[in-house]
């Protein structure tokens, strides 16, 4: 703001100058500051979204358990705090993301490799979750996105198996999965739900990955969390899962070891639009106090967002109910 006030100061003397009959030069002067003042006010000012900032918050969240809960334990932390929030639940991952880039919403929560993969169209190359993480939060920076801290709960997707098939079988990991559905040519019933059989790091990637091959017939492609009934019931073999659900814990599944590391990390992490927290620059400590409330190792992180998903695949509670109950427990809210 300074420097803006400088540069008319500056545009207000030197065109006095010229008019007060100066010779050429002053007016050449005041073009290359313009020019000078523009650049530098270019290079301080990250982008934005370029939609302006109005109340309430429009935070969004995608169609499974896990997000239902992270996008009410965000509504409920910063109405506690005096914010107006809306909640706008149940989009898939590509809308989700347009909302955010469109500015239809204001904040979510999303996962690092989602981010990297799929919206930005990024190849894992082996990065660390920190890496991972840094890597996303700069890439979306230049978008006028900040992303928060993460919860390093690594919310991967997996494929998991029955622990009686995976004993009978000797199958732990995807490649000696790959194997079983080789040596059947693809006919193995697997069940996914319908945005990972389409990502690039889902079920076709995979397969390249490992070098096999499901009969197409034998895919059968559902709503986000009825993967787990299809396997519960027999019905499939296999199903793609997340590495934090709670049917895993609940049903005593195998999750099969990714050896060949396809899938990146998957962090958790609430981002914002930048206009949204200009307007609000407060509102990163407070969702920073909301992560800070997981646990800072991954397997502790992991485990506490595996206990809150099972309040609700497990116990049955509204997510509402469990988000809140959890913010109390921590002391977040009264």
């Amino acid at each position: 703001m300074k420097k803006i006030l400088i540069f008319l100061l500056m545009i207000a003397a030197l065109s006095a100058f010229v008019y007060a009959g100066g010779k050429q030069e002053p007016a050449e002067v005041v073009e290359e500051a313009v020019e000078e003042v523009q650049e530098e006010m270019v290079e301080e000012t990250a982008p934005g979204t370029g939609v302006p900032y109005s109340s309430p918050i429009d935070i969004g969240t995608k169609n499974f358990t896990e997000q239902f809960l992270v996008g009410n334990l965000m509504a409920l932390l910063l109405e506690d705090r005096g914010y107006d929030v809306r909640l706008k639940t149940g989009m898939s991952s590509t809308v989700l993301r347009e909302a955010m880039e469109n500015g239809s919403l204001d904040l979510c929560m999303d996962y690092t490799g989602t981010q990297w993969l799929s919206y930005t169209g990024h190849e894992f190359q082996g990065e660390s979750p920190e890496e991972m993480y840094e890597k996303t939060k700069l890439s979306d920076a230049e978008r006028g996105l900040i992303w928060l801290d993460p919860i390093w709960c690594n919310n991967t997707y997996a494929i998991a198996v029955t622990r009686e098939f995976s004993e009978s079988n000797n199958v732990t990991n995807v490649s000696e999965f790959a194997d079983y559905v080789r040596e059947r040519e693809g006919d193995v019933p697997f069940a996914s739900d319908f945005e990972f059989y389409s990502r690039p790091d889902g079920i076709l990637g995979l397969q390249m990955h490992y070098g096999f091959a499901f009969k197409p017939d034998k895919v059968t492609t559902v709503l986000p969390g009825l993967t787990f009934e299809y396997l519960a019931q027999g019905r499939s073999v296999a199903a793609m899962v997340f590495g934090t659900d709670a049917a895993v814990v609940k049903n005593d599944w195998v999750v099969l070891q990714d050896d060949k590391n396809f899938w990146p990390p998957y962090d958790l992490a609430p981002y914002v639009r930048k206009e949204v927290l200009d307007a609000n620059p407060e509102l990163e400590d407070v969702l920073n106090e909301l992560v800070g409330a997981f646990p800072d190792d991954p397997a502790g992180a992991r485990a506490e967002m595996t206990a809150l998903n099972a309040r609700v695949d497990v116990d049955l509670m509204e997510p509402e109910e469990a988000a809140e109950q959890w913010l109390k427990e921590k002391g977040l809210i009264d």
